[in-house]
C-alpha cells in the first residue's frame, strides 16, 4: 500500500456556506438563480460498481447546490469525510488522477442531448468532466476545456469543521458558459437547463480511492452515461 497522507484539519465555526457568497465589486450580489440544496448519503445516491461502498454518512455523504451568474455556473458542496487524504494527486497538476484521491467531480451535459456515453461522438465538446483534489490538483482531460483549470473554470477546497461538529471538505467552483460548451453565454432573460451529475471519490488508505458517491445515474457507468444524469434548470432574471 502507498504511504497516504492526512491532511491537517483547521477549525471553521461557521455555516458550510459561509465565505462562499459572490459579490460584485459594488456589493451586489452576482447570483441570478440557484437550485436547492441537495442532500446525496449512502441510502439515497448512487455507487460506481467499479469501487467499494459504506453505510456511513459521516464516511462519505455530501451536499450541494448550482447557482448562475452572468459568467457562467457556480457550484458550492460540502463533503463529510472523517479522513481525508491525498497522497497520488500532486498540487497544481492540471491532469491529475483525481479518482485516486479524495476529490470531487463534475458531469455536464451541456448540450442535453442524453448520450449513453459523453466520450463517444460529441460530448466532451458539450460539457464533460471536471475535478477538483482536495489539494488543488485537477483534471479536466475529459472535457470541452482540457487543462484549463484557472482560466475557462476554477475553484477551492478547504477542510473544515462545520457547526455540527463534522469533519470535511469544503469546495466552492466556477465553471465558465463555454464549459458547458456554449459558444456565446445565454440571455440574461433566458432560462438554461442542462444535464448534470455530481461524485465525490473517497480515498480513506492511500492508493486508489475506495469508493465513488454520485447524486444519480447508471452505476456501471454514472461518470459516461448521460441518459441517467440529473437535470438542472437555472432561471433568467426576468425584466417587466
Amino acid at each position: 500500500m502507498k504511504g497516504s497522507r492526512l491532511l491537517p484539519l483547521f477549525i471553521a465555526s461557521s455555516a458550510l456556506f459561509a465565505g462562499c457568497r459572490l459579490l460584485g465589486p459594488d456589493g451586489a450580489e452576482l447570483e441570478v438563480s440557484s437550485t436547492e440544496m441537495f442532500e446525496v448519503t449512502p441510502s439515497n445516491g448512487v455507487w460506481d460498481d467499479e469501487y467499494g461502498r459504506t453505510d456511513d454518512p459521516s464516511n462519505c455523504s455530501f451536499r450541494f447546490s448550482v447557482a448562475r451568474r452572468g459568467d457562467g455556473v457556480v457550484l458550492r458542496a460540502f463533503v463529510f469525510d472523517d479522513r481525508v487524504v491525498a497522497d497520488d494527486c500532486k498540487p497544481g497538476d492540471l491532469s491529475a488522477p483525481t479518482w485516486n484521491d479524495d476529490s470531487l467531480q463534475c458531469y455536464f451535459d451541456g448540450d442535453f442531448d442524453k448520450s449513453p456515453d459523453s466520450r463517444e461522438g460529441n460530448g466532451p465538446r458539450y460539457g464533460g468532466e471536471y475535478a477538483l483534489a482536495v489539494n488543488g490538483a485537477a483534471q479536466s482531460d475529459y472535457s470541452s476545456r482540457p487543462r484549463a483549470f484557472g482560466r475557462e473554470w476554477s475553484g477551492s477546497a478547504s477542510i473544515v469543521e462545520n457547526d455540527e461538529g463534522k469533519s470535511g471538505i469544503r469546495y466552492s467552483l466556477w465553471f465558465s458558459w463555454a464549459s458547458l460548451g456554449r459558444v456565446r453565454p445565454p440571455a440574461p432573460d433566458e432560462d438554461v437547463t442542462f444535464g448534470f451529475n455530481i461524485c465525490v471519490h473517497d480515498d480513506d488508505d492511500g492508493g486508489r480511492a475506495d469508493r465513488a458517491l454520485f447524486w444519480t445515474g447508471n452505476p456501471s457507468m454514472p461518470y459516461r452515461d448521460e441518459s441517467c444524469f440529473g437535470t438542472i434548470t437555472l432561471k433568467g432574471r426576468k425584466t417587466k
